[in-house]
C-alpha cells in the first residue's frame, strides 16, 4: 500500500456518555478501537483513501482485502463468544497478510482523523494527576497511539491477542493489575463495548467507564 505524509488532523468533536463515580484510582487502562477514536470518522477517512488504493491495486484486490479482513474479525468475534474467550492462533494465522494490510490502512487513516477533544482532555487530566495510563486493545496498538498523537500519555500497551484471551475474559485486566501491583478497585478501565470491555470489568471487579467522561467524573477519578 502506498504511504504518504499526511498532516496532523484536528481533534474530533466531543461525544457525550454517562458519568461514573470513582475514587482512589491508581491505573487507568484504555481500550483503543472505538474509544480513542470514532469508528464513523475512521470509516470516512478510509473512504477518502480508497481511490489511492484503487490506483495501486484495482477493484479485485480491494474486494479480496475486504473479504479477508471481514473473515479475520468474524473469527475473532466467534472466539470471543466461546467459553473462556481464548485466542486460537491456528484459526487466525492464515489471515496474517490481511491483518498487515489492515494495519497499513488504519495507520494512514488515523493520522487524518485524530482523537476526540474530550479524550485528549481526560488523558491530560489523568497524566497531570499522576495516574498511570496504559492501552489495552484486542490487537497490537502502539502504532495506533502514535498515529493519533497520543503515545506520550501511555506507559505501556497490551494486546489481548498476545495475552491469549479476548475481552470479556478478565485475564487481560488481571495481567495489568499484577504488573502494577494494584487491586481491582484501584483500576479503572475505559472502553466502548458493553459485551467486551464492560463485561470484562464486571467479571474482574475493577471499575469501568464508557469512552467519554463528564468533568464531574474527572474530578471524582483524580480525588484521593
Amino acid at each position: 500500500m502506498e504511504r504518504v505524509n499526511v498532516p496532523a488532523a484536528p481533534p474530533q468533536t466531543v461525544r457525550r456518555v454517562h458519568c461514573p463515580s470513582a475514587t482512589g484510582v491508581k491505573v487507568v487502562s484504555w481500550d483503543v478501537d472505538g474509544t480513542l477514536f470514532s469508528y464513523a470518522e475512521l470509516t470516512r477517512a478510509l473512504i477518502r483513501l480508497a481511490p489511492r488504493k484503487l490506483r495501486a491495486g484495482g477493484w479485485a484486490e480491494i474486494r479480496k482485502d475486504i473479504r479477508d479482513v471481514w473473515k479475520f474479525h468474524w473469527l475473532v468475534e466467534r472466539q470471543r463468544r466461546q467459553p473462556g474467550s481464548r485466542v486460537i492462533e491456528s484459526e487466525l494465522e492464515p489471515f496474517s497478510s490481511a491483518s498487515d494490510k489492515e494495519r497499513e490502512a488504519l495507520d494512514l487513516a488515523l493520522r487524518q482523523i485524530g482523537p476526540p477533544e474530550n479524550v485528549v482532555q481526560l488523558l491530560e487530566t489523568l497524566a497531570a494527576a499522576g495516574i498511570r495510563q496504559v492501552a489495552l486493545s484486542d490487537f497490537e496498538c502502539r502504532y495506533k497511539l502514535r498515529a493519533l498523537g497520543l503515545e506520550r500519555y501511555f506507559d505501556m500497551s497490551y494486546s489481548c491477542r498476545s495475552l491469549g484471551f479476548w475481552k470479556p475474559s478478565p485475564v487481560p485486566l488481571q495481567h495489568i493489575q499484577r504488573i502494577y501491583g494494584i487491586r481491582p478497585h484501584e483500576h479503572l478501565h475505559i472502553g466502548d463495548r458493553l459485551d467486551a470491555d464492560q463485561e470484562a470489568c464486571a467479571r474482574n471487579g475493577c471499575r469501568s467507564a464508557r469512552p467519554t467522561l463528564c468533568m464531574s467524573s474527572l474530578r471524582a477519578i483524580i480525588r484521593t
